[in-house]
């Protein structure tokens, strides 16, 4: 006598203690999907602790130019209306890029967003088409078993 347990979809299943192709492939799936997930943070620390190292040398090299460019800049005495104009054309190109990055950020953040939509839909679609299949199976083996008893 097999024993038999009922799944998600309420389809009998026999439980036999051999193992199935599904089970090796959904078993093994899970195990490398959860070690993917497990690693995320470390990646995402990794990049992070990358990228604050970059724009702290990049802050640095600025600091060090600045140093030696202002002594070499002083002493050629450049007028103050160009210097003032120079510092509203520079204030002008910083404000569009930071106009640009905080577009750029909305962009990624409406593009996961969007991204993100679409898997959960597409996995409801394949829920559905799961379903649907599990049905049809149901029924055939229904009609199978009518078959083999008659």
């Amino acid at each position: 006598m097999s024993n038999k347990q009922i799944d998600q979809n309420n389809v009998e299943i026999e439980n036999n203690d051999s193992i199935s192709v599904c089970d090796l492939l959904k078993d093994n799936t899970t195990k490398i999907i959860k070690k993917c997930e497990t690693q995320t943070p470390i990646y995402a620390q990794i990049y992070s602790n990358y990228y604050d190292e970059y724009l702290h040398s990049l802050v640095d090299i600025f600091g060090t130019c600045y140093l030696s460019e202002k002594h070499f800049f002083d002493s050629l005495g450049i007028d103050t209306k160009t210097l003032d104009a120079t510092d509203k054309f520079w204030k002008g190109v910083t404000e569009t890029i930071i106009s640009h990055i905080d577009m750029y950020t909305n962009f990624r953040k409406v593009q996961f967003d969007t991204t993100t939509s679409f898997m959960r839909s597409y996995d409801h679609f394949v829920h559905l088409g799961m379903d649907y299949c599990a049905n049809i199976f149901s029924q055939f083996n229904v009609k199978h078993q009518i078959n083999i008893e008659k």
